[in-house]
């Protein structure tokens, strides 16, 4: 049987199941057996999916370096452009017709276009004599995990005791490893990039790199996350998320790597470990939910009566926002990384997410969007989840009357105001007392470079209460 691989947001050869089941079909009689691969470049559904540009142009240059890596061990990538995922079946169909293949094999995605697109390949496969063999390589647990009653978990702590329950029942699976062919293959030039591109190039690509990156951090940093997770100037978070979110990395080989630390994995990691653990739980039930709830796919807050809440239609304050000109120097410099870099620590992100749906009262769906479209790591689920989290609009919803106070944030999690002093210069000389609140030394100084708070948070804060108290 003539079987090939479909990459989507899996860009690894190793503990990615529907690479393994390819391998071990082709090479059942045939060590040196070339596997055919495709992966499928939409431009028009990373626009429709708000793709930011420097998200796009790390996975071009991961793309160009993976599959140099895949044809040392006999993979030969395919890599087409279609405008969006209607032309998915018929982009894969004659990839199967090309290469004469019976089987391809893919891993899951659980949003609904996702699910939607897989269903209708599949279709015209099996009309046409071939088949699509779907795997869960994207998640450590597959989306079936429930409660004794059989529902869906709507609340993070009592899944992630699930999840661990049944991580510690099935194990990690054992590293499958194949060896390189005696000459790897030729490989035609790379396609010109359709879709626009930011440089990306402080981040690392190809697997074996950012394999290199985990290993590194979780010998180094990981023992330190706990205590350390959130105070941005230190940056000392592992920052693997975008490949996580491409699939340059599984998380099975995360977990591997934690098993090392514990012979009781998922239990009896130390405190830093085991928090870091917690976080790819975190990342695991907003794909569970992507899966079993379709609004969520759909722009819909999870808890629907909130869907009536009166946003305000403020344009120049979403501006002030995106632009970092607050006057809330943690919100402005979180707003200005995130511009700069195409990334934000994620405490910062927490700060900035909750400012603008409980100060300034602006729909956490533009903020969601607004990420999307500057983010490296941009992921569907786990932003979704964590802008409904701040806005108290999703499942394990903050209480919609804990509103962050940005300055008592700032002071705890910038205490000497590095992280502010880096991203913004003309609070550089500011005094570290006053920088978390520099309006009078501002105006003490003479220094009119930098704005005023674009709103008194206590009020503000009782204007939200008021509106969402009212649902």
């Amino acid at each position: 049987m003539n079987t090939g691989i479909w990459f989507r947001g899996d860009l690894r050869r190793l503990d990615n199941p529907a690479v393994t089941a390819a391998l071990e079909s082709s090479r059942a009689h045939d060590s040196e057996a070339v596997v055919h691969a495709l992966y499928i470049a939409c431009p028009k559904q990373w626009e429709l999916h708000d793709w930011a540009p420097i998200k796009i142009d790390l996975l071009w240059r991961h793309l160009e370096q993976f599959r140099q890596e895949l044809a040392e061990f006999g993979i030969l990538l395919d890599i087409e452009i279609a405008d969006d995922w209607r032309a998915a079946p018929k982009t894969v169909l004659q990839f199967c017709q090309r290469h004469q293949l019976s089987q391809v094999h893919a891993n899951a995605e659980y949003p609904v276009h996702e699910q939607r697109r897989d269903r209708a390949v599949g279709k015209w496969l099996t009309d046409n004599e071939c088949s699509l063999q779907l795997h869960h390589g994207l998640l450590l647990v597959p989306p079936v995990v429930k409660t004794q009653q059989g529902n869906v978990y709507q609340k993070f702590t009592p899944f992630n005791r699930a999840w661990r329950e049944h991580l510690a029942l099935t194990g990690i699976a054992p590293l499958k490893s194949w060896n390189r062919i005696t000459q790897p293959l030729q490989l035609e030039p790379m396609p010109t990039c359709p879709g626009p591109r930011r440089d990306s190039s402080t981040w690392v690509v190809g697997e074996e790199n950012c394999r290199r990156a985990l290993q590194r951090y979780i010998e180094e940093h990981v023992q330190d996350y706990d205590a350390e997770r959130d105070f941005p100037a230190l940056d000392t978070t592992s920052r693997l998320s975008p490949y996580w979110e491409l699939g340059c990395l599984g998380p099975v080989t995360a977990a591997r790597a934690l098993q090392k630390l514990s012979p009781e994995f998922p239990y009896g990691l130390e405190q830093g470990a085991d928090t870091w653990l917690t976080e790819l739980a975190w990342r695991e039930f907003y794909q569970h939910l992507m899966c079993h709830i379709p609004r969520l796919s759909y722009g819909k807050a999870f808890q629907q009566h909130t869907d009536a809440f009166p946003w305000r239609d403020a344009k120049d304050d979403f501006q002030r926002w995106c632009d970092g000109q607050t006057g809330f120097p943690i919100v402005d410099a979180g707003m200005r990384q995130l511009k700069h870099e195409g990334w934000m620590h994620n405490r910062v992100r927490m700060i900035v997410a909750n400012f603008l749906v409980k100060d300034l009262r602006i729909d956490w769906r533009k903020g969601e969007r607004y990420f999307m479209q500057n983010l490296i790591d941009g992921s569907f689920p786990a932003n979704n989840g964590g802008w409904q989290w701040s806005a108290s609009t999703g499942t394990d919803a903050v209480p919609y009357f804990r509103v962050f106070n940005p300055t008592r944030q700032s002071e705890k999690v910038d205490p000497d105001g590095s992280y502010i002093r880096k991203w913004i210069p003309e609070l550089r000389d500011c005094p570290t007392k006053q920088i978390h609140a520099p309006m009078l030394w501002l105006q003490a100084s003479g220094n009119s470079d930098y704005p005023a708070p674009m709103v008194d948070h206590s009020e503000a804060r009782e204007a939200f209460l008021s509106a969402f108290k009212a649902l």
